[in-house]
Order: structure tokens, then C-alpha cells, then sequence
């Protein structure tokens, strides 16, 4: 079989690392001969303790130690393919390609954010791109067209499913009545605009005082301190509810209602994706590619970027109108089940490899 080598800068959780662990897993269950060569973290220790070869490698643009490394893992393994996720990964490997002539896959988990550098990266045989959304853009920033395929990202059916038992216990272990609509947004906090944490607070301080709802708040980072001070200071003790960091993100989100990110930037929100799997109903801002995963009016709404009072209202008239919301939950649940499985994304990522295997 095939040995692929994984290349990403870190391995903490976050959406292009979780993309890199969950395709590794599943080709690694498939007889592919899997490696990973980042600057560790979580999932990195994760992978090793599944028996992945993992191997330490700083990638820094500015010293062409990184390359000449990761050439010397690619020769000593004897890899066949290196699929490279984020810009200094692609550039790396786009060094190691010229020297040895290895195929090289690239992802885009994101938008180019600089071509001068990153012009490299269009030399590598095939770039994926998580939405039409990323594609637009690195079209429009010179990438060659015939080398773009946007290939969606998956998330695990089996992981993100309803449990009626799950939700009831989180509802009882919290003091949630079971009418009560409670909103959950999972995403890092980098600070309270980035993905539209403020945006929440403004529902439930503005709009929203009269209502009983509830807002769980899962992840950390620098804004986190800054978000319970907000909610302190807001009078929303009550209604917010902030678990921080989670490993177990989809037995969190069991006792939501709704998921919403309204974010002011995304490139596709996989997250949107897994609460839809478990049958929450999406509420995002429409912005990058949140259009391509939530289908307005069938599985969710689509919200004029900072409009606080049009989120407020989508929200309403789910909570007001709960069949609507059971049609969203069960429509979204299809949706993703039809295009945004791991087993699709790995079957399409299997047809690429092998185009350039032979």
C-alpha cells in the first residue's frame, strides 16, 4: 500500500488540524501506510497513541531547515505522497517536490494571504479547496484554475447524532427546562467579534431580556476572560453558559436547540455542519462560505452580516415556531448525511491520490 505523508505546522485542535486527524484515521483504517510531520499538539499525541508514525517538524519559512527535514523524513520512509495543509506546509513541500519531484497534494483550509510567497504553492500537482468560496478567491489572486477542486471537509455521522437520553441529563444537570431554546456557538475566542460572540450578547442584552433563553458558549482563547467579564457586566449570568475548552464537543452540543456562528469571516464552518448532524437548525452571518453549508430556509437561515436584530429575529421564529424548527432539524440532518460525511471526503481524496500514484 501507498505510504501519504501528512504535513501541518501544529496539531492543537482547530479546523484544518481536526481535517488532517480525521483523514489520516480513516485512511489508516483503509491499509494506507499513514505520517504525520508536524510541530505537535493534541491530535499529534492522539495519532500516536494510535500507532501513526508521527515525526517532529518546525516548520519556519525563513530557514531551509524545515525543507531539507522534511526531504530527509520523505527519503528514509520511502513516501510516495505528501498532502500539505496550511500556506508554509504547501510552501515546504513545494521545496521538497522540486528536489525530488514527489507528488504533492495541497489543501486550502483558508484564503492565500500572501501570493508573493505563496506562489509556490501552484507548482504542487493538485490544490484542494474546502469551498467555492476559497476557490473564487485563489482564482482570483493568479492560482491557475485547472489545478483547483473544492473537495467539502466531512465530520463523523456516528460522533454528531442526536441522543435524546444525552440531552435530557444536560438539560437536568444545568437546570434547562425542556421548552427552554438554547443556543450553543463553538468556536476559538480569540476576542468577541472574530466569530461573533458579541454579536450574541447583544441578542440576549438587547432584544432578547424577556426571553428565557440560554447560550452555551464551548471554546477558549484570549477573549475567554473577556466574555464572562462581558456577561457579568451584562446582567447575563443566568442565560450564558460557558463550558471552555471540550473534547467532547458533540455530547456538549445535545442540549442546544439551535447552533449559530455569526461570524464576520468563515471559508466554509464545519461546525455548522456537525450541529446539523445532530439536528440543530444553523444560524450564521452570510458571509465566505457559511452559504455552502446552510441552506437558507431549508435547514437553517442565512443572516445580513451585523444585523443583530435580523439574528435575533431568526432565532425568535424558531423558538416561536417549533415545528419549523423540527423541519429545519430533520432536512439539515439529511443535507449533511448527503455531502458532508468523512467517508465522502476520503473517497474523493482516494481518487485523487490515485491519479498520481500511477
Amino acid at each position: 500500500m501507498k505510504r501519504i505523508l501528512f504535513v501541518v505546522p501544529r496539531m492543537n485542535i482547530g479546523g484544518a488540524e481536526t481535517y488532517v486527524f480525521t483523514v489520516i484515521k480513516e485512511l489508516h483504517q483503509r491499509g494506507y501506510e499513514v505520517f504525520l510531520a508536524s510541530g505537535g499538539g493534541q491530535l499529534a499525541d492522539k495519532l500516536s497513541d494510535m500507532g501513526i508514525p508521527t515525526f517532529f517538524l518546525p516548520i519556519r519559512l525563513s530557514r531551509p531547515l524545515s525543507a531539507w527535514l522534511l526531504a530527509r523524513i520523505v527519503k528514509k520512509h520511502h513516501i510516495d505522497l505528501i498532502h500539505a495543509n496550511s500556506g508554509a506546509a504547501g510552501i515546504v513541500a513545494a521545496k521538497v517536490k522540486r528536489q525530488l519531484g514527489i507528488p504533492v497534494v495541497y489543501t486550502a483550509h483558508g484564503i492565500f494571504g500572501n501570493p508573493e510567497r505563496e506562489y509556490v504553492i501552484d507548482e504542487l500537482d493538485t490544490l484542494i479547496c474546502v469551498s467555492e468560496y476559497v476557490k473564487r478567491d485563489a482564482i482570483q489572486r493568479g492560482f491557475h484554475e485547472s489545478h483547483l477542486l473544492v473537495r467539502y471537509s466531512g465530520i463523523d455521522t456516528d460522533t454528531f447524532k442526536p441522543d435524546s437520553a444525552v440531552r435530557e441529563k444536560l438539560r437536568k444537570q444545568y437546570g434547562i427546562d425542556k421548552d427552554t431554546l438554547v443556543l450553543a456557538v463553538v468556536s476559538r475566542i480569540k476576542n468577541l467579534q472574530h466569530k461573533g460572540h458579541q454579536y450574541l450578547l447583544d441578542v440576549l442584552s438587547q432584544y432578547a431580556s424577556k426571553e428565557s433563553w440560554k447560550l452555551v458558549v464551548i471554546g477558549k482563547g484570549h477573549g475567554l476572560p473577556v466574555l464572562k467579564r462581558q456577561v457579568r457586566q451584562l446582567g447575563l449570568s443566568e442565560k450564558v453558559i460557558c463550558l471552555g475548552h471540550r473534547t467532547d464537543v458533540a455530547y456538549c452540543l445535545q442540549m442546544a436547540d439551535v447552533l449559530v456562528l455569526p461570524s464576520r469571516f468563515e471559508t466554509f464552518g464545519l461546525v455548522l455542519a456537525e450541529g446539523m448532524a445532530m439536528g440543530k437548525p444553523a444560524i450564521a452571518f452570510d458571509v465566505g462560505g457559511t452559504s455552502e453549508v446552510i441552506k437558507d430556509g431549508e435547514t437553517g437561515f442565512l443572516v445580513e452580516k451585523n444585523n443583530t436584530q435580523e439574528l435575533y429575529e431568526k432565532i425568535k421564529q424558531l423558538d416561536e415556531d417549533r415545528v419549523l424548527l423540527s423541519t429545519f432539524s430533520t432536512q439539515g440532518m439529511h443535507w449533511v448525511r448527503e455531502r458532508f460525511t468523512t467517508k465522502k471526503m476520503v473517497d474523493e481524496l482516494e481518487v485523487i491520490y490515485k491519479k498520481l500514484f500511477y
